[in-house]
């Protein structure tokens, strides 16, 4: 069984997204041998309405038949509330994790206003996942999310395991987020999105070990067959791509198997 550690229920703003129904989400899992996903819904994250994405998480993990789970998002511009959100919120058999997106919120990953949702985590004893990316001319508003900004956190909170999302995106990115996993050993990262550098997986597993790699596939934004690929095609030992594809995440989320 696989299963996908990053993916978004709902459509995303100023993408178009051609079906995102639940029954056509379902069929595609089960197609691929996906058992379980974990989402961060696009009410929360995207469009900042914290109690319809929380409903419609709830929701999902009911249609699903308890196969698709979801992250409390932490918005630090809105902390209060947020935090409010998330305890009122929060039940353990459905919500996973917490998610951050500092690009999309503008606040850099370093920035003290985070910290709350650290402490969260620390306190539920969920983990942390992140948008992480490379900065660019054309792409500046990743400077909030550079790898390199989250070792203020992950050293300091070394009991939470911190997922680098996309693990740094591009290729200056995915170095610095391997350079922060071995340093502390708290860090994961995930390969969700469109992460298409050549010998990634391989790189990971190598640099960092196969057990701090999870799948995600990152949709709607991508094809769930696109990230499979580039796991299934690695030239990585088949022990390697079970713990990528299902035994890492077990472990972190504490699923069922």
């Amino acid at each position: 069984m696989i299963i996908d550690s990053h993916m978004h229920l709902g459509s995303l703003g100023g993408m178009h997204n051609y079906d995102v129904r639940p029954e056509t989400i379902m069929n595609t899992m089960d197609s691929l041998g996906i058992g379980k996903a974990i989402s961060s819904s696009c009410y929360n994250l995207t469009f900042g309405d914290m109690e319809r994405g929380y409903a419609a998480d709830i929701e999902a993990h009911e249609w699903s038949r308890q196969r698709i789970f979801s992250y409390l998002v932490y918005d630090p511009n809105g902390a209060d509330t947020c935090l409010k959100l998330m305890e009122s919120n929060f039940d353990p058999a459905i919500f996973k994790g917490i998610k951050l997106h500092p690009s999309w919120h503008g606040v850099f990953a370093d920035d003290e206003a985070y910290r709350p949702a650290y402490e969260f985590a620390r306190a539920k004893k969920l983990p942390v996942i992140s948008h992480t990316w490379t900065i660019s001319l054309t792409n500046p508003v990743q400077k909030f999310s550079t790898p390199d900004r989250f070792e203020k956190y992950a050293a300091e909170y070394g009991d939470v395991t911190l997922i680098l999302a996309h693990a740094g995106g591009r290729y200056g990115g995915i170095r610095q987020a391997i350079a922060l996993a071995r340093k502390c050993p708290n860090v994961c990262v995930d390969i969700a999105g469109d992460v298409y550098i050549d010998q990634l997986t391989e790189t990971l597993a190598r640099e960092i070990g196969a057990g701090r790699v999870l799948f995600g596939s990152d949709y709607p934004m991508m094809d769930h067959r696109n990230m499979l690929g580039v796991v299934l095609g690695a030239g990585i030992p088949i022990d390697d791509k079970k713990k990528i594809l299902h035994d890492n995440a077990v472990r972190i989320f504490g699923l069922e198997q």
